[in-house]
């Protein structure tokens, strides 16, 4: 498998540093985004990435014997294998790599990302990890190879544990960012040290050429989202199992292609509600909804608030 986080940012990226850290920006015409990064500890950067974008192209970090742990908050990404096999990190999972096995594009099949990564440079801080943690023997070389003896990656998928350490790192105030992932990168260390590596199975990574199919039909289902189409006739019209279909959209979505459009189609009645002056009937009857009353509570059970509401609290705005 192969990572897909490195911490030495895209060229195309635009810096600017602040007191605490430094902040990189996405080139526009490549969608938006920054990565925040944190120095920590010695060797060790922690850096936020917040994007709105279909993909970034990071840049190879020269030294290889990096350790990057990447924890994913909101979204996905997609990340290409040496086999050419696709494999994707969703909400909440922690995804482990060495530098070496990195990946020259990283692809956000929803349109967003939003997520941490830790990079711990071996060479500049395992020796001086016994500072740090002096009461708890980590060896991070045997951590490494423990971690990836079978594999080139590993996943841990998302479970309290990891919950409970990475949450507050969102939130934290900048000015108490540095002192705060110091801790957290420490705590992360603990928790792999403890870790029971054999009893986390690894997930499921895709060929290429299904997901490719997989991205043609969600192409052909967004574009024409008016329409309701059966898994059976998509699967029958692009030669590809229902069983398959069904499986592969929900590996690189992250949700069943119901789910998906479903949240698709809210989602563009809500744009049209502040857009557009039609009803509340046109609308609903133009994004494929029959029934008005069904769309009132799709939508209601999305945003919270009727249609008539939302187009009321946000129209001005």
């Amino acid at each position: 498998m192969k990572g897909f986080y490195l911490s030495h940012i895209n060229k195309s990226m635009n810096l600017v540093r602040n007191n605490h850290h430094v902040v990189y920006r996405l080139n526009p015409n490549e969608g938006q985004g920054t990565a925040s990064v944190y120095s920590v500890l010695p060797g060790v950067e922690v850096i936020i990435f917040n994007f709105q974008a279909n993909h970034y192209m990071p840049t190879l970090h020269p030294n290889l014997n990096i350790l990057e742990l990447n924890h994913c908050f909101k979204g996905r990404a997609e990340c290409k294998m040496k086999d050419g096999c696709l494999q994707y990190i969703g909400e909440g999972d922690l995804f482990m790599n060495m530098m070496s096995n990195h990946s020259d594009r990283i692809e956000f099949p929803l349109g967003y990302y939003k997520g941490i990564n830790i990079t711990i440079d071996l060479d500049k801080f395992t020796d001086k990890l016994s500072e740090y943690i002096p009461d708890i023997p980590i060896d991070i070389p045997d951590l490494v190879n423990r971690y990836f003896s079978n594999d080139e990656c590993f996943f841990i998928q998302a479970k309290k544990g990891i919950q409970h350490i990475f949450s507050g790192m969102y939130s934290i105030p900048v000015e108490a960012r540095e002192t705060y992932y110091r801790l957290k990168v420490l705590e992360i260390l603990i928790y792999l040290h403890y870790f029971d590596t054999t009893k986390e199975q690894q997930k499921k990574f895709y060929a290429q050429q299904q997901v490719e199919i997989i991205k043609q039909i969600k192409k052909k289902i967004t574009e024409q989202f008016e329409q309701r189409f059966t898994i059976d006739e998509l699967a029958r019209q692009y030669c590809i199992s229902p069983t398959a279909l069904k499986a592969t959209f929900k590996g690189v979505y992250g949700v069943s292609i119901g789910a998906y459009m479903k949240e698709y189609r809210i989602r563009k009645a809500a744009s049209m509600l502040l857009q557009t002056q039609e009803s509340i009937g046109e609308i609903a009857s133009t994004i494929g909804y029959k029934s008005q009353s069904k769309f009132g509570a799709a939508f209601k059970e999305m945003y919270k608030i009727s249609p008539l509401e939302y187009r009321s609290k946000y129209d001005k705005e």
